[in-house]
């Protein structure tokens, strides 16, 4: 999941990616913060994840008369498995967002493959293209929504 982190970090900087406004801002830069604090929700949900993933095995609990050191630790890490995969849903649909707003920017639809220009016409149907701040998260739970409806119907 931090791969997915980074290539967000790729496409908000402008410095690596030599090709998008810094933080894919479509608005007047100094004015408009762009994708911007989209990027501080993936990363802190992404260090999140690290902290989740934490094995429960390594913690020792003496049980069952000291006949045993570890409880089994199955039900929490299912638990823990369980938000780490809704986190990672709410970081892609941060990425999907944060695409769909370079391929605003560069123009390039009409040059997508078909497959790609229907996921991207999708994504435009629940979220429109954007140049003013707005709080971002009821657009990134649309596409969260879509992302897992898209899976389950796998």
């Amino acid at each position: 999941m931090i791969d997915i982190e980074q290539q967000i970090n790729y496409l908000m900087n402008n410095r690596l990616n030599d090709k998008l406004p810094p933080f894919i801002n479509l608005g007047i830069l100094g004015v408009n913060f762009g994708m911007q604090g989209t990027q501080f929700t993936a990363t802190s949900t992404v260090a999140e994840n690290q902290t989740l993933s934490y094995p429960n095995y390594l913690h020792s609990i003496p049980n069952n008369n000291d006949n045993q050191d570890i409880v089994s630790m199955g039900s929490n890490s299912a638990q823990l498995t369980m938000r780490v995969i809704e986190n990672t849903y709410q970081v892609l649909a941060i990425e999907m967002l944060c695409l769909v707003q370079a391929i605003d920017h560069l123009k390039i639809e009409s040059r997508m493959a078909s497959f790609t220009k229907d996921k991207y016409l999708q994504i435009r149907e629940l979220v429109p293209r954007f140049e003013e701040d707005t709080i971002k998260y009821m657009e990134t739970k649309k596409i969260k929504d879509y992302l897992c409806n898209q899976f389950n119907s796998l």
